[in-house]
């Protein structure tokens, strides 16, 4: 039987090892964030050169797309719609967790994959920490950028007023939608108000036999969609009322993955009654910044010097400043009356 200090110590763990449980694998596959591209490889260049608690300036996005000097025989260079931006600053995160071991005792005793047990356990919680970073971060940015919101909250959710929130981009949000994001109550909300926009989705059909008939019945449900194609993301993180309509590709996430242990193990043997403490925990060094946004980071704390960002902070706002034209934003709200 494998003890959890068998599966942290005896293995060549890597910070993105966690990356291949079927949680994580989820979150950074969903579309709305990207591990690849030009500002990926930026960003890991940068933070493979910063210590944990950093604000780094990087070459993280350039908008390519210009508007022409049509008509002007004199002039043959695009005027740019808005300019794009060659530097951004963009903070760190440093997050760390420990458990006792009791918590996956039970698991292990019980499974002949004991490294696949753990991976999926730190799997979990890394990929609720990232989901809550982004609801977070949006929460924030939907607190400060009025340009970004369509509403006050006091209309009702109708199909006219996400068309309005698409609007707000002009042409390039006239282009469809790709996912939105809210909390439970908004669902609820917006759903009784307009049922047949929001469906429910299905995994794989199941094949049962009773008394002898193979019968075919529908798979577990696996979420919703709006508009027959549009992916719905429910958390609770989100504020009342606010309906995030996010591009694909939105997040950029890079990780440093040679940190040093990236999973841990501790031992205390306790003085007294001598009852001892066996932990376990997590780390990581990652980025996980909205594109077409800068930090800033106005407010009193020094953040340049912060190993991260609280969730309450994130949601506070005051934190990023839209650096690009509206139109290329990959993040507008609607927000509605529940």
């Amino acid at each position: 039987m494998a003890t959890i200090a068998d599966v942290i110590l005896n293995n060549n763990w890597k910070a993105t090892s966690v990356n291949k449980s079927t949680q994580v694998n989820a979150v950074l596959n969903s579309g709305i964030v990207t591990t690849t591209g030009q500002e990926v490889t930026d960003l890991l260049n940068a933070i493979n050169e910063q210590n944990v608690q950093s604000k780094i300036t990087t070459s993280l996005v350039q908008y390519p797309w210009a508007e022409g000097n049509l008509g002007d025989a004199s002039a043959t260079l695009a005027n740019p719609l808005s300019i794009g931006f060659e530097e951004v600053e963009v903070k760190t995160f440093y997050v760390n967790q420990w458990w006792n071991v009791r918590t996956i005792q039970k698991d292990l005793l019980q499974s002949t994959t004991p490294n696949l047990v753990v991976n999926e356990f730190m799997g979990r919680f890394w990929s609720e920490t990232y989901n809550k970073i982004i609801a977070s971060t949006i929460t924030g940015i939907a607190t400060d950028i009025a340009e970004l919101v369509n509403g006050d909250g006091t209309a009702t959710f109708t199909d006219n007023l996400v068309i309005d929130t698409m609007l707000l981009k002009g042409d390039m949000g006239m282009q469809g939608l790709y996912s939105m994001q809210m909390n439970s109550k908004t669902f609820a909300s917006a759903k009784k108000k307009a049922p047949s926009s929001f469906t429910q989705t299905f995994g794989t059909p199941i094949m049962q036999v009773v008394n002898g008939v193979e019968t075919t019945i529908q798979g577990k449900p696996t979420g919703w969609v709006y508009n027959g194609y549009v992916k719905v993301v429910i958390d609770d993180v989100m504020p009342d009322g606010k309906i995030a309509l996010i591009d694909e590709g939105a997040f950029a996430y890079a990780e440093k993955d040679n940190i040093e242990k990236p999973l841990m193990y501790n031992e205390d043997s306790k003085a007294g009654n001598g009852a001892g403490s066996e932990d376990f925990g997590t780390k990581k060094l990652f980025i996980l910044h909205p594109l077409g946004f800068t930090f800033v980071g106005v407010l009193g704390t020094d953040y340049a010097s912060k190993s991260g960002l609280t969730l309450a902070e994130l949601q506070g706002g005051g934190l990023y400043e839209l650096a690009v034209d509206v139109k290329l934003s990959p993040i507008t709200i609607l927000w509605i009356a529940l």
